[in-house]
């Protein structure tokens, strides 16, 4: 049996100390979820989420934020919190920890926090992608052979297409650039007969964005860069085609990285990036003809479902 070694023994995630943990069981997490997880970043809220369901359909042995130290499972991964971090260093140094990993929300750049990424103890570091991964790589040389990229998962039961009518409205996922940007983006859509409308980025929820997916045949997301980029997910899973804005900056913050993306999943089923107004032009010119071309729910199905998500992470630790 596939990962029988995790049905043994036990896995914790931790995403703050034990000594501050209110909870070590389900129950208590989707308690959690509702009165604290549910306002926390959409990014994090989600990873924690997808990882504790797709190690439920995998039937591992794990629990999350034990009450106490002597609950602590032999192989822990912190998700987030610096405090939970230095607490499973500690454990790991004393013995009680094989295996310790850490990340992806835990900071944005590796060379945070005093490098503690760099930390001995920690065996993986783990990232949402391969851009990331060298990223954190050139900031922080001591992690080079220590990074894994791993992406969360996308619930495909609640991010599926709804039986309503397509119209010819497009959907603008708006997270970076100015307000002028987005108009000459809406104007270009309205060239060709589009009726965009905006989401902005923070500011809707879940229902509603399932909502405006139903109603499109495909969106356009305007961010400048993605560490993975879960909207975009949630927009395939919900067989919506995306084109995404890509610029691929080099600086960012004032340091120059060897390779950023806005969306670092995207392949020829999933949409098309662009980079300028003419860029998007040429692809709106085609567009009638590409959707047929585009399988974006098939290929979240098979490639990045919580299940998938799960399986890759616990290959990453199995090796």
């Amino acid at each position: 049996m596939p990962y029988l070694m995790f049905k043994e023994n036990k896995i914790t995630i931790l995403t703050e100390p034990t000594y501050q943990s209110p909870m070590s069981n389900i129950g208590a997490f989707k308690r959690y979820v509702k009165t604290v997880l549910g306002h926390a970043p959409h990014g994090p809220r989600t990873v924690l989420r997808s990882l504790m369901n797709g190690f439920k359909c995998e039937g591992v042995n794990f629990n999350y934020n034990p009450k106490s130290s002597k609950d602590v499972g032999e192989v822990v991964i912190v998700l987030s919190h610096i405090e939970a971090l230095k607490e499973a260093i500690e454990l790991k140094r004393a013995g009680k920890i094989k295996k310790l990993l850490a990340g992806p929300n835990l900071m944005v750049w590796s060379n945070e926090f005093e490098g503690i990424l760099a930390s001995a103890e920690i065996d993986i570091c783990l990232v949402p992608c391969a851009w990331v991964q060298v990223a954190y790589e050139e900031d922080n040389p001591a992690l080079v052979g220590r990074v894994r990229a791993w992406y969360a998962g996308v619930d495909g039961r609640f991010w599926q297409p709804q039986r309503l009518e397509k119209s010819k409205d497009v959907l603008i996922y708006w997270k970076t650039e100015s307000e002028e940007f987005i108009r000459c983006i809406e104007n270009k859509l309205g060239e060709f007969g589009y009726k965009p409308f905006r989401i902005r980025y923070g500011k809707y929820n879940r229902d509603e964005f399932r909502k405006k997916l139903s109603q499109v045949q495909f969106s356009v997301f305007v961010s400048k860069s993605e560490s993975q980029g879960i909207a975009l997910a949630e927009s395939w899973a919900m067989d919506v085609p995306t084109l995404v804005w890509n610029p691929k900056p080099s600086e960012i913050n004032g340091r120059t990285y060897s390779s950023i993306s806005s969306s670092p999943y995207l392949n020829s089923r999933l949409g098309v990036e662009w980079k300028t107004m003419v860029d998007l032009e040429s692809i709106l010119k085609q567009m009638d003809s590409m959707l047929c071309q585009f399988q974006p729910r098939e290929w979240v199905l098979k490639n990045m479902t919580d299940k998938a998500s799960a399986q890759l992470l616990l290959g990453i630790i199995d090796s």
